[in-house]
């Protein structure tokens, strides 16, 4: 199942998230991943001259706004030391309350001759579902919107309020009206002689009619100077020669066009730096296009294959290394796509995906794993003891031979009169006969702790403080003895009613030193002990009659104060010039 569930969930979650790439629910995203990892600034143009209604002007000439003549006064200087265009960041929509410096202002627009270019205002709908259009549109009082160009100032920062994109033109009625910032690279371009690059032809455009602004500088890096240096002719006429100047807000507290930008997130850039950094674009030509839906969706599905076609069959390391390298490929590549071939492509759902792809396939792989170790635990806890099969899993499969000398109580049990009930009856009764009481003896043994090493025929053995730790290890195994004697006396009446035979327990039980570990070889292994112990423990349940449980010296010396017992005297035993000390169990305080 899980096999499957590798498959199939990449698959899902790919269908998901091609989803989203084709909405563009995680735009916020891949403008992070754009605005850290893809802007770099570039040198700002040395003939773009911002002139700025500073804090310096407003200390001289008073708070803002100001009558008309200042700004008129600059326009007049600036036509005189011959600036290519002059671009004002200012609306004048109504007359003044001062007809005189109104007429000013006219005057110094007609002046200026063609290369003035002012701003308009307009409340921006969507047209056709796609394209931006002007629903209304607010101009400079007509006298002065007769002798100069005008754009609008409109903005429109993205949903996080950062500017990234810039309009070039948008349809107002039959018509279509520029941009200020294109207006003014339209009138430089004329002024210079140069045909300009026409939008959605020499550029490409999206759907609203926008470009994105590839920034050359963040905030305060343009050339900037104070209107009242200008207007006092503080500055040198040479510098202002052939140069894009644009005159505007440039002191916190005045102006509204003020954003953070993909070049400082952090700090908002006055809106004529902007106005400033589209110019330059403009004239630069150096454009960025966002990449086709279709490149996105692909990049997406060519790394979903991959995750179908190597996660399921990797380890979770080497998939983390493949998702780590897939995402630095793709941060990568998004970067050398923006720099080297000026296209955005849109990646932060490709990232997302594969990382939650990995997440889930590692889930899935900590499920299959602990499945698994049910599953072995299920298959062989009904061969060998459960704490071997903890062992076994926690090796992850790799035991090696090997075993190390431990104290521990082992306890031998087996059925007495099993012989002649085993000729007497067939094979089935046998073998039912046999799992019955191994039942009881294996219930005895767990639930005190022990563990069983193994079965023979109809005997059982098993060893106390191996492989975890038991305290008080030796009265465990007499407890456990002593459960078996216990619960097999409602079975030892039925069967010898049924059958007319008498089965008891012969237990044995002693405790020493042994040697625990891994026997056998590298192709089939037990986890037992072996030694003196063992064999001692073997030699006392051979000796003990029906029901009877006979412990050593060595495990009486250990529980002495919790159990009852008979003192058996010495047991001789072969191989053995000194005889044993044993004692027959009756209870357990």
């Amino acid at each position: 199942m899980y096999k499957l569930l590798k498959i199939l969930t990449p698959l899902v979650l790919l269908f998901i998230f091609a989803l989203l790439q084709f909405f563009q629910v995680l735009t916020p995203a891949d403008n992070l991943i754009h605005d850290t990892i893809m802007v770099s600034g570039r040198p700002v143009a040395d003939n773009i001259i911002i002139v700025g209604i500073d804090e310096r002007s407003i200390n001289e000439i008073g708070a803002w706004p100001w009558t008309r003549d200042w700004i008129a006064e600059a326009i007049t200087q600036l036509t005189e030391m011959n600036a290519a265009v002059i671009g004002v960041n200012v609306l004048y929509d109504v007359p003044g309350a001062a007809p005189e410096f109104d007429e000013m202002l006219v005057a110094a627009a007609q002046a200026a001759d063609g290369r003035l270019v002012l701003g308009g205002m307009g409340v921006i709908g969507i047209h056709d579902g796609e394209l931006l259009e002007m629903e209304y549109y607010v101009l400079p009082f007509p006298a002065l919107y007769a002798a100069a160009n005008v754009g609008f100032l409109n903005m429109t920062p993205d949903g996080d309020g950062v500017m990234r994109r810039a309009l070039t033109d948008l349809r107002f009625g039959d018509i279509r009206v520029h941009s200020f910032p294109y207006e003014i690279y339209r009138t430089y371009a004329a002024a210079m002689g140069r045909e300009p690059r026409i939008p959605g032809v020499d550029f490409p455009l999206d759907i609203y009619g926008q470009f994105p602004i590839n920034y050359a500088a963040g905030p305060r890096t343009f050339t900037a100077l104070s209107l009242w240096g200008v207007i006092n002719e503080y500055y040198p006429a040479a510098m202002f020669n052939n140069a894009i100047v644009l005159i505007g807000p440039y002191a916190m507290g005045i102006g509204d066009g003020n954003f953070p930008t993909p070049a400082n997130r952090a700090v908002a850039t006055f809106g004529v730096e902007i106005i400033a950094n589209i110019v330059q674009n403009l004239i630069d030509g150096e454009f960025k296009q966002d990449a086709p839906m279709w490149v996105n969706l692909a990049i997406l599905v060519a790394l979903g294959l991959l995750v179908i076609i190597f996660f399921r069959a990797m380890k979770t390391l080497h998939s983390l290394v493949l998702t780590a390298v897939c995402v630095v490929l793709l941060l990568g590549g998004a970067w050398l796509a923006y720099g080297q071939f000026s296209v955005i492509l849109q990646v932060s759902t490709a990232v997302l995906f594969l990382v939650l792809a990995f997440v889930v396939n590692l889930l899935l792989t900590i499920m299959a794993t602990q499945n698994e170790k049910q599953h072995i635990q299920g298959l062989f806890g009904r061969f060998v003891s459960p704490e071997v099969v903890k062992q076994i899993i926690n090796s992850g499969g790799k035991l090696e031979l090997g075993g190390a000398v431990k104290e521990i109580s082992v306890v031998f049990v087996d059925i007495r009169g099993f012989t002649a009930f085993s000729e007497a009856n067939p094979p089935e009764k046998v073998v039912e006969m046999v799992n019955r009481y191994l039942g009881l003896t294996s219930r005895s043994i767990q639930e005190n702790g022990g563990t069983i090493d193994k079965y023979i025929g109809d005997a059982t053995m098993a060893i106390f403080n191996a492989p975890n730790d038991l305290k008080d290890h030796a009265l465990c195994a007499c407890k456990a003895a002593w459960a078996m004697k216990q619960g097999s006396v409602a079975l030892r009446e039925e069967i010898l009613e049924q059958f007319g035979v008498d089965l008891q327990f012969g237990v044995g039980v002693n405790t020493g030193p042994a040697v625990i570990g891994n026997m056998g070889s590298d192709f089939r292994m037990d986890y037992t002990a072996i030694g003196d112990t063992v064999n001692t423990a073997a030699r006392l349940e051979s000796n003990s009659q029906k029901g009877q449980i006979i412990i050593s010296d060595a495990t009486y010396q250990m529980i002495k104060d919790h159990v009852q017992v008979t003192d058996l005297g010495l047991l001789n035993v072969k191989n053995k010039a000194v005889g044993i000390q044993i004692y027959n169990l009756e209870g357990i305080n």
